[in-house]
Order: C-alpha cells, then sequence, then structure tokens
C-alpha cells in the first residue's frame, strides 16, 4: 500500500472547518470543555496561539493524517509493506488558483520539474513492483516501528514520526467516540467537537 495526504487538505474545503473564535481565550476554553482530559494534548498540538491554522490542521489531521498512518499500521501489521507520505509543497500558481478547473501545469523551473518527475519515477515503480524507488533520490523505507514516510517538500526528504503525538490523540479519541456508540467518530472535531466520553479500557 502507497498511502498519504497533502499537508492543505483542508485549505480548499474550508466548509468543513468552522471558524476560529477571535478570542484566544475562548477558543482555549471551548477546547478543554469538549476534550477534558486530552485537552492538554489537544491545545499542544492544535494551540489557541494560531487558532485559525490550529482549525484547519484539526481537521486536517482528524480526516485525512490520522487515517492515513492507520492504514500504514494496520497493513504493516498484517505483514504487508505500507509506504506513508506527506506532500508539502507549493508554488505561487497552485496557491493563488486553489481549486482551478484544470490544475496548472508543473513549472518550468527545474526544480520543479525535478520534484516532479522524481513523483513521477516513485509512484511508477510501486505500480510495477510494489516498492516506490526513483533513480538518484532517497530510498523509501517502508512504515515500521521507527514510523517511516517520505516528505515532498522542496525535494523528496525521508523522516520518521511524522507529525507526533498527531495520531495518538486522533486514536484514543476516536476510540473512545468508537465505545461510546453513539458519536460520529471523525467529522466533527476540534471546535465541533462534542464532549469527549470517559476514559474506557483499551482505549489509551
Amino acid at each position: 500500500m502507497l498511502i498519504g495526504f497533502n499537508s492543505g487538505e483542508i485549505r480548499s474545503l474550508r466548509f468543513l472547518a468552522p471558524p476560529p473564535p477571535k478570542d484566544q481565550r475562548v477558543y482555549e476554553s471551548l477546547i478543554r470543555d469538549r476534550y477534558a482530559d486530552l485537552s492538554g494534548a489537544f491545545l499542544k498540538l492544535y494551540p489557541a496561539s494560531d487558532s485559525q491554522e490550529s482549525v484547519l490542521t484539526t481537521a486536517r489531521d482528524a480526516m485525512y493524517a490520522w487515517t492515513a498512518e492507520r492504514l500504514a499500521i494496520k497493513q504493516t501489521a498484517l505483514g504487508v509493506p505500507a509506504f506513508l507520505y506527506y506532500f508539502d509543497h507549493g508554488y505561487p500558481a497552485a496557491t493563488a488558483a486553489r481549486t482551478p478547473a484544470l490544475w496548472p501545469k508543473v513549472p518550468p523551473a527545474l526544480s520543479e520539474t525535478k520534484l516532479s518527475a522524481a513523483m513521477g519515477d516513485y509512484w511508477a515503480a510501486f505500480a510495477n513492483s510494489g516498492v516506490p524507488r526513483a533513480d538518484g533520490q532517497p530510498g523509501w523505507l517502508p512504515y515500521s516501528t521507527d514510523k517511516s514516510y517520505m516528505a515532498f517538500v522542496d525535494s523528496p526528504i525521508p523522516g520518521t514520526h511524522l507529525l507526533p503525538g498527531m495520531y495518538e490523540l486522533n486514536e484514543e479519541v476516536v476510540c473512545r467516540r468508537r465505545a461510546d456508540g453513539g458519536i460520529a467518530w471523525n467529522w466533527n472535531v476540534g471546535l465541533l467537537s462534542p464532549p469527549l466520553p470517559a476514559q474506557v479500557p483499551g482505549c489509551q
């Protein structure tokens, strides 16, 4: 499996995220009410000091980042390699267009064409052999205990432990909701979250 997400998943889908309060104290108070004993971990990842960004990344992580990493974890547990990626690259035409009818072509700059070619090579090799490879580019290790992933920034950069704490927080929130049995598990997050159910065995 090859799976991942983009750093800006929600930026073109802002209707999925609520407007942040103008007052940081209101944001923090709402989160503490909703996340109870997990509010400290939540606010460390999604701080009130940048509530606009925090609202976007809260929704991104619950709907894309957590689900992608969970698939990688479950696939790995079955003994089948999973390759996790994080795309965090932009350029002016794409940023300005947001969601155009036809996505802007790759700019002719050498750095852009090299990144595009590298990604194409990784994906083509994966489709051919089940292992993403690209000539002259870093090796892409499968997800494992060190949580290996490949970041696509200005070039491919391998890393470990993507977004520390993100998976663990969202996993526990969803686990408690599922144990409760009456709460939708991933859309109503952050400022839209209902009160978090109490701790239960097996959800830590």
